[in-house]
């Protein structure tokens, strides 16, 4: 089992390693599963820079809180018959977790979730690829998955490259909406925390829904639809050129205050963000921030607003 966890932390994992890895997890000794869990996180720790070494202390920070931990043996994690959670690094500064609420459900419920400053890619039982940007979420049922239709439900934001199968539609819900594609890429915002979602078509089609209206469209490449969560109400229009996204490397914002900017940048960076003059705070930015290099984020942000940053530890201030 230690070979195949390794595969999977590589991002080399089959769907018939998958399996395999499933079924030994399922009948390895809880003690036993701890110990070989905890040794391939400490080969993980090697090698990491500075910046992966920080994500990674915040999953532990975040594990620790969620895992009952034994009073007689330290440094050993106690898998929780109904609350367990298993953590594979996956990829450099890349984190998956998968949580089970029992035994039956490790077979056949999966879910992947990023948290603050996180990112992940999925690959999916059929082929299909899900790259998860920060506090986001995946999951599909593995029982049902890919018999009539390959369904997902979704939380987030996440580029998807969906394989195509005109007999299995792949259907991604959430509260709000339902996108049903055949094989198309495309970036879908997706957030129960805002207002709306964004929907941006790069290839192929897909058929957009609003639950709450059930008003739908179909959208062709270049196409970008707004869902209203409020209303339902959807409004599509074509792009002359890409727009710039995370799959980019961007965090894009229209006339945002800045109180929502730094929320943003926080939970993208997994950084504490403090604005000195409040009064700033309800004052709008338009633009693209870099989302993978702080620093160039927050002068952008800084000449936009004519202020400065100051650094302390993982906390920004900007004056």
């Amino acid at each position: 089992m230690k070979y195949l966890i390794k595969k999977y932390r590589n991002n080399n994992l089959s769907p018939q390693d998958l399996v395999s890895l499933r079924q030994q997890l399922d009948t390895t000794d809880d003690e036993q599963l701890a110990v070989l869990l905890e040794n391939d996180w400490q080969d993980a720790d090697t090698n990491l820079t500075l910046a992966d070494q920080e994500r990674l202390d915040n999953v532990k920070q975040r594990l620790n809180s969620e895992i009952e931990k034994p009073k007689n043996k330290s440094g050993v994690f106690t898998i929780i018959k109904y609350a367990a959670v298993l953590l594979i690094p996956l990829l450099m500064g890349t984190t998956v977790f998968f949580y089970m609420k029992s035994q039956k459900s490790l077979k056949e419920q999966t879910i992947v979730t990023t948290g603050k400053g996180e990112s992940a890619t999925v690959s999916l039982p059929d082929g299909s690829r899900v790259t998860l940007y920060y506090e986001s979420r995946i999951g599909y049922q593995l029982s049902s998955f890919n018999k009539t239709c390959r369904k997902v439900s979704f939380d987030g934001e996440a580029h998807f490259d969906v394989k195509s199968d005109k007999e299995h539609p792949f259907v991604i819900a959430n509260k709000h909406l339902e996108v049903t594609v055949l094989g198309t890429v495309f970036n879908l915002s997706a957030r129960q925390t805002e207002t709306n979602a964004d929907l941006y078509l790069e290839e192929g089609s897909v058929c957009l829904s609003s639950t709450s209206s059930g008003h739908s469209i179909t959208m062709e490449p270049q196409d970008r639809a707004i869902v209203d969560y409020a209303t339902g109400e959807i409004t599509v229009e074509r792009l002359l050129s890409r727009p710039l996204t995370m799959a980019q490397g961007y965090l894009t914002f229209d006339s945002t205050p800045l109180s929502k900017v730094v929320k943003t940048i926080e939970s993208n960076f997994g950084c504490n963000v403090n604005v000195a003059d409040k009064s700033l705070m309800t004052k709008t930015f338009s633009g693209s921030l870099p989302a993978k290099n702080i620093n160039e984020a927050l002068e952008v942000l800084c000449l936009s607003f004519e202020i400065n940053v100051n650094r302390v530890g993982n906390t920004y201030t900007l004056r």
